[in-house]
């Protein structure tokens, strides 16, 4: 899933954006995340403490989902999720 993450800079804030496998680790369970941080680095723990499964190391690509923009700079430190290709809103990860 390395080809489906992105990173953009928005003042002082780091945005990632990754597709990635959910705790659940259900065959399908794909979810889109997207959360502000300080660094890549941060993102990634931030990640893994909602139990996402092997986020990449860093991202490849720069472009970013307007509405994914949004949602992570409506509160930096949240991780906001929803299900892969889904017309849903985004909402925080638990």
């Amino acid at each position: 899933m390395a080809d489906m993450t992105a990173k953009a800079r928005v003042a002082d804030l780091v945005i990632a954006y990754a597709v990635l496998v959910d705790a659940t680790n259900a065959c399908d369970a794909l979810d889109e995340v997207v959360v502000a941080s300080g660094s890549w680095a941060a993102t990634r723990n931030l990640l893994r403490a909602c139990g996402y499964l092997r986020v990449p190391r860093r991202a490849m690509r720069n472009k970013i989902p307007a509405e994914a923009v949004e949602a992570a700079l409506t509160n930096p430190g949240t991780v906001f999720r929803k299900r892969f290709r889904a017309d849903t809103p985004w909402t925080p990860a638990i």
